[in-house]
């Protein structure tokens, strides 16, 4: 019987043991005599540096890597191509034993036996199980010792040992961002530990996506102009041009809006004086007041004063109207982040970075406002504050809410239930009697009842920290930091839809008349219709962060990071006789 491991002698004389190729610590396949047998794509699991050097990856195993620990017998190699034998077939005639992909491509050109010269077939060959089997068994080394990996396995069981060899080479994951390092699994960890890029990772991609959203604004404005530009050359009307304005009128229209804001005449000769239409209609600029020398970081309105925090500390009283100076203190030593004034207007609190709340009498002065008392019960610092039924509440990156007096300045008490920092609230004494909403970076929204200190429903908001919430109508409002506004049924907290918009984050939420202002870091202020979810109008002006927003009957404050204040009000109004 012929043995199938050991082909029987060939016609031909046999080669001499000094004309077999060495193969000591030869890579399998590493060369074939016929180019066209074992051509195939470059193994997918590759991958080329920035110089177009080829790096290996873990899950690569290819069998052109393999190095054997000892020399492979003759008996086991291929007469073609002189390798160890890649799925090996025999032939049913003279049982020699060949690659499958040598013989196949033998046949093609010649239908004999390489060896003995007999006739075959592509029917006369069949797997070399034995064979195959004993291939299996011989021991290589890991396909990555020249990375180091010292392992030593059976032939079968490389590709399972290289997946997860801890030697096998790779790239830092922060290459798209120019880090140039190469080296092993192994290695990598402690590398990203100490990676220059890695520390950057979020902001580089932060500002990445930052950079495109501003790329996105200045073609739709390039739009925009390029549209109020044919409108100009096509001599149809003349363009308005408030400071916040995007919209076109004709001269008709400009004009009889004007007559109706001084309340003139009609051509019939009748008397008829101006219907605000705040906030309903167009909206312009009414005055920008830009005296600080720092940006403006929060804004409260109590009868016709608008009331400013700053970067620096400091907080002014300004008029309206004429946007005069009335009053100019400084008492923290950091960024004012809260505003709230007793409905008296005689009295309002200020808190922000530094912790501390200040509470300011500012018609008891002639020049800046006269500080009452500097609170200091929170140990961190204070985003938020509204004064409500002679009660002022704080919000505080502490994770607290604290009641006071806002007479007596006694802290009546302490909510706490949030387990990140509150970064706003709302009062909802005129929805919902004896309630108030807040905020919070632990990114729930919690309703309690200002009574008892409890609270009474959570709600929350997935993956997003909470920046601001306002309350109207029976509906409910979130501003989170993914850049949406989510609306809610007040009392079922259920979620009706989201406003989205804004390109960055929207840090401010003011409910009035039916309408939702909100103010965002992509420098813009919109108005919404939420029965429909839709913006109606976007004000535009400011040249950074909108940091403060607060809104009055008749109009719109807004305080900005580049250092202005902007008094927005309705651009036209309903004649009545």
């Amino acid at each position: 019987m012929n043995s199938p491991l050991v082909d029987p002698a060939p016609l031909h004389p046999p080669l001499a043991p000094s004309a077999v190729p060495p193969v000591t610590h030869r890579k399998l396949f590493s060369s074939i005599h016929t180019p066209s047998a074992r051509s195939s794509p470059e193994p997918a699991g590759t991958a080329s540096a920035e110089n177009g050097e080829r790096v290996p990856q873990p899950e690569e195993a290819d069998d052109a890597d393999v190095e054997f620990l000892h020399t492979p017998s003759p008996s086991i190699l291929c007469p073609v191509c002189q390798d160890v034998c890649r799925d090996p077939v025999i032939t049913n005639g003279c049982n020699h034993s060949y690659c499958a992909s040598c013989i196949y491509h033998s046949i093609e050109i010649e239908p004999f036996c390489p060896l003995c010269r007999s006739r075959i077939k592509v029917e006369d060959l069949h797997p070399n199980l034995a064979l195959s089997g004993l291939i299996s068994e011989l021991l290589v080394y890991c396909s990555n010792k020249k990375y180091g990996c010292p392992q030593i396995v059976r032939q079968d069981a490389l590709h399972g040992h290289v997946l997860y060899c801890s030697y096998a080479p790779k790239l830092c994951p922060n290459m798209a961002l120019g880090c140039p390092y190469k080296g092993t699994i192994r290695d990598s960890k402690e590398h990203l530990q100490n990676c220059v890029y890695e520390r950057f990772k979020g902001y580089i991609d932060s500002t990445n996506k930052r950079f495109e959203k501003l790329e996105s604004l200045l073609v739709d404005q390039s739009r925009e102009i390029e549209k109020l530009q044919r409108i100009i050359r096509s001599g149809k009307g003349v363009v308005s041009t408030p400071e916040d304005g995007t919209r076109s009128s004709s001269t008709a229209s400009a004009t009889e809006a004007d007559g109706q804001q001084r309340g003139e005449s009609s051509s019939s000769g009748a008397k008829r004086t101006v219907v605000s239409t705040f906030p309903h209609d167009e909206i312009t600029c009414h005055k920008t007041i830009a005296i600080h020398p720092c940006g403006v970081t929060s804004v409260a309105v109590n009868n016709d004063r608008v009331f400013a925090g700053a970067h620096d500390g400091s907080t002014k009283v300004f008029d309206v109207n004429s946007g005069e100076l009335l009053k100019d203190s400084k008492g923290h030593t950091m960024s004012v982040w809260g505003l709230a004034v007793v409905p008296s207007g005689e009295r309002y609190f200020s808190a922000g970075s530094d912790g501390t709340i200040k509470v300011w009498d500012w018609l008891k002065e002639d020049d800046g406002a006269c500080l009452v008392k500097s609170i200091q019960d929170h140990n961190a610092k204070v985003y938020g504050l509204v004064v409500d039924q002679g009660r002022l509440y704080s919000a505080s990156s502490d994770k607290t809410i604290k009641v006071w007096d806002t007479e007596t300045l006694e802290c009546l008490a302490t909510f706490q239930g949030h387990t990140g920092g509150v970064n706003c609230l709302a009062s909802l004494t005129e929805a919902s009697a004896n309630q108030l909403v807040t905020g919070s970076s632990d990114k729930t929204i919690k309703l309690w009842d200002v009574t008892t200190g409890t609270c009474l429903k959570t709600v929350r908001r997935g993956t997003s920290e909470v920046l601001d919430v306002a309350v109207g109508d029976g509906m409910l409002f979130g501003s989170t930091y993914d850049a949406v506004i989510h609306v809610y049924d007040l009392n079922e907290t259920r979620e009706l839809g989201t406003l989205s918009g804004h390109n960055w984050e929207v840090w401010q939420l003011e409910y009035g008349q039916g309408h939702l202002f909100s103010a965002s870091f992509d420098h813009t202020i919109k108005r919404w219709d939420p029965r429909r979810f839709q913006c109606d109008l976007t004000l535009k002006g400011h040249k950074s962060f909108v940091h403060g927003m607060a809104l009055a009957d008749q109009y719109l404050v807004t305080g900005c990071a580049d250092r202005t204040i902007k008094v927005r009000c309705a651009s036209s109004g309903r004649r009545s006789h």
